[in-house]
């Protein structure tokens, strides 16, 4: 599964489904696909960000003397991602994913399945696993987009029964990441236009499809497809979504933390040494 400007509908029902899973394919043909709903990942699925994981990755890469190396670059990085999470998430993305350089590919696929297992399932919000079925009875396919690696969504997406995927994907050089992105990077009117293509590919009229996300910065996909939800909005997306009258729906956090895991950036900047 990867990302393309003009994505075709591609990818298998994955190998290591549950009975139930396998019955619910069985349920659910591809004629009686009415729509697709696209899903933002971070802050709407799970409660859990972006730059959760990058620390994940980098804290568990390897002896401690190369994960200092990485976390210490990570720290000098830490002004321009606070800055730009605030106001361009095509930057941020390219500048979190910069931390990768020198990463293997093998390496990155092993901590992308483990985080997953580990830390991303026990963050999922129940009630989003619940909407994700319960849209999916309804005929419509689940369509995960979002900034994260592809490294850590092939895994979740295999494990919520959703075949199609765009993410975010580093370049590799001899098998290590080189820290740049292949275009398109999933935000803002880049998420936008993959979303078109897929429909389009698809045969789908935009107005039959869904969008769900939490932040300001996914606007223009939401503006595109006829039914826009706010998911745990952000101050921005809620006015919007107030404004256009679109639903707006909360999540209680899971059970398993009753405090989001994200980065608290004055706390990890003393700790590391960061200005």
């Amino acid at each position: 599964m990867s990302v393309s400007r003009a994505p075709k509908p591609r990818g298998e029902p994955p190998n290591q489904l549950s009975g139930r899973s396998k019955r619910q394919l069985a349920r659910t043909p591809s004629h009686s696909i009415k729509g697709v709903a696209f899903y933002d990942v971070d802050g709407t699925l799970v409660d859990l960000n972006l730059v959760h994981a990058a620390l994940f990755i980098l804290a568990n890469l390897g002896e401690w003397s190369g994960r200092l190396r990485y976390l210490l670059g990570f720290a000098v990085r830490l002004p321009r991602l606070y800055r730009a999470e605030q106001s361009d998430r095509r930057l941020l993305n390219s500048l979190l994913f910069e931390a990768f350089k020198g990463v293997s590919h093998d390496r990155l696929a092993i901590l992308g399945e483990e985080y997953c297992e580990r830390v991303l399932m026990r963050h999922l919000f129940p009630q989003a696993q619940e909407m994700v079925e319960a849209n999916r009875v309804a005929g419509l396919d689940a369509v995960l987009v979002t900034g994260s690696p592809d490294f850590i969504i092939g895994p979740l997406a295999e494990r919520l029964n959703i075949r199609h995927f765009a993410a975010n994907r580093l370049v590799f050089s001899d098998g290590l990441a080189t820290g740049r992105l292949h275009a398109p990077i999933m935000a803002g009117e880049d998420k936008a236009e993959w979303c078109e293509a897929h429909a389009a590919a698809r045969g789908l009229s935009l107005e039959s499809c869904w969008g769900y996300a939490d932040s300001y910065h996914d606007l223009p996909f939401l503006a595109m497809v006829g039914h826009a939800v706010a998911v745990n909005p952000d101050r921005r997306l809620a006015a919007a979504a107030r404004n256009r009258r679109w639903p707006i729906i909360s999540f209680a956090k899971p059970k398993t933390t009753r405090r989001r895991v994200g980065l608290d950036w004055q706390s990890f900047t003393s700790r590391t040494g960061g200005n």
